[in-house]
């Protein structure tokens, strides 16, 4: 069922004024594999009809509204980590985006659109990102592990000295 939640001006790329009809309604979508049913926001051309998908825009002034909306939903209905969360524990480590992105055999960009809220991780990538909330495991995996980051970190110019440095001090605490 479409619901009418409001009215916005938006100007065109000409300053002229473009008048639309907020709407909402509620949309399965697959994320990965996985069904999602979530409410969407879109606009509609105030001259189109509210019920054809064809006008249906992302909001204008949040084009990337809706996805966030799902990535959200996702993380909640299956204990994913949040972007924040991932954020806030690489830093607790005092690991830089590419030092995480190193010991956990990420790709420094996708590490970076998660944490920006541009990206959902992918199941194996969760249980990875995990290890930042984990400094135990994270050691343990980093010491089984410790020849390859070392060689990986060279290859990438990582201080090697520095980074295990730091994962030292995991360790300690």
């Amino acid at each position: 069922m479409i619901k009418q939640i409001g009215r916005i001006n938006s100007p065109d790329l000409m300053g002229k004024d473009s008048f639309f009809t907020i709407i909402e309604l509620e949309e399965t979508h697959l994320i990965g594999n996985d069904p999602l049913t979530e409410i969407h926001r879109y606009w509609v051309p105030e001259n189109c009809n509210i019920h054809d998908e064809d006008a249906y825009l992302e909001p204008l002034n949040d084009p990337d509204y809706n996805i966030r909306q799902h990535y959200a939903l996702y993380r909640q209905r299956f204990h994913f980590l949040t972007a924040t969360e991932i954020t806030v524990a690489r830093q607790n480590l005092d690991l830089t985006l590419d030092e995480a992105a190193l010991i956990l055999g990420l790709d420094v960009v996708k590490l970076s659109g998660i944490e920006n809220h541009g990206s959902l991780q992918f199941f194996d990538q969760e249980i990875l990102l995990r290890l930042l909330t984990e400094p135990d495991r994270l050691w343990q995996y980093v010491q089984q592990y410790h020849t390859l980051i070392e060689l990986r970190a060279t290859q990438r110019k990582i201080d090697v000295d520095q980074l295990f440095a730091k994962l030292e001090k995991i360790n300690i605490k």
